[in-house]
């Protein structure tokens, strides 16, 4: 099976390289200082998993030098969705599947609406992983997951078809039975620990541990929680719970993507955290006065 990493930083360049290591054929599209590094001097990934190094990953800025493949992994940011989506057609065929990385819960019905071919399915990623320079990524804890899952049978069938590849290069990985419950988990735990983390500019270790931080981070959770079932989603009744002891399992010094970008002064994903949250409260009905107070503080980096 044929791979294309769209976007090789911390997700892109983990997950890329765990599949290069384990034999498929991977090509990463990247761009500046980060495709010069990986074409010079390759990837490499530091992981209590197991470190990795690709020496001469496939690498370069042009989809049309890789031609079709059976599966994108899309791994770039939130609001950059659109404009990356006129790149991709190279690299798709019909059956071709186009896996969303990214934060929030919108991606599947926004890349839909714009291809022309593949198959877009949710890919739903679980730990902390950081380009900390180009072509070297950190993997911070152990927590690494990935579920897979789309919205029809055809597109169930692929993903179980792209998962059983992925396991065999030793991901922990899994088809989503229902890909928008398992966006919406993520996205209770995301969209408010992204907007705790930024507002009080901590990492996990340290919010956690403060009762205060905490109580509010909980409060974020149940509301995105309220949403999503206001908006039909299906949750388990303790998903606020086990967000929080997702939290509890993380390492202490890891970092939402959002506090790295707010820390280097980059563009936030703001609109698609905690702006879906208070937009869709609103429509809905529901009173979401920590992602409110949030998205007031935060939005202003929306468009650094």
């Amino acid at each position: 099976m044929k791979f294309a990493i769209v976007g090789a930083g911390g997700v892109g360049g983990y997950y890329g390289g765990r599949l290069a290591a384990g034999g498929l054929d991977v090509s990463f599209i990247a761009r500046g200082r980060n495709l010069e590094a990986l074409c010079a001097h390759g990837l490499s990934i530091e992981s209590a998993l197991g470190d990795i190094r690709v020496r001469e990953p496939r690498a370069t800025d042009r989809p049309t030098d890789i031609g079709p493949v059976d599966a994108v992994l899309l791994c770039v940011k939130a609001y950059d969705l659109e404009t990356v989506a006129a790149s991709l057609e190279p690299l798709l065929r019909k059956d071709s599947a186009v896996l969303c990385a990214q934060n929030g819960v919108d991606a599947i019905d926004r890349l839909g609406a714009i291809l022309t071919r593949g198959q877009v399915l949710g890919a739903v990623v679980y730990g902390n992983t950081i380009l900390v320079s180009p072509g070297r990524v950190k993997h911070f804890g152990t927590l690494a997951r990935l579920r897979i899952g789309g919205r029809d049978d055809p597109a169930q069938k692929l993903a179980a078809q792209i998962t059983a590849v992925v396991k065999g290069c030793g991901v922990d990985a899994q088809v989503a039975d229902d890909i928008d419950a398992a966006l919406w988990g993520k996205f209770i735990l995301f969209s408010a620990m992204s907007a705790a983390c930024c507002l009080f500019d901590l990492p996990t270790g340290p919010l956690r541990a403060d009762p205060k931080h905490r109580a509010m981070l909980e409060r974020g959770m149940r509301e995105t929680a309220a949403v999503a079932r206001a908006h039909g989603v299906s949750l388990e009744s303790n998903i606020v719970e086990r967000s929080l002891s997702i939290v509890d399992g993380m390492a202490a010094e890891s970092l939402p993507s959002t506090l790295i970008d707010l820390r280097a002064g980059r563009r936030l994903e703001i609109e698609h955290l905690s702006g879906t949250v208070v937009r869709l409260g609103n429509q809905l009905g529901v009173d979401v006065p920590f992602h409110s107070a949030a998205y007031g503080e935060l939005k202003r980096y929306a468009n650094v």
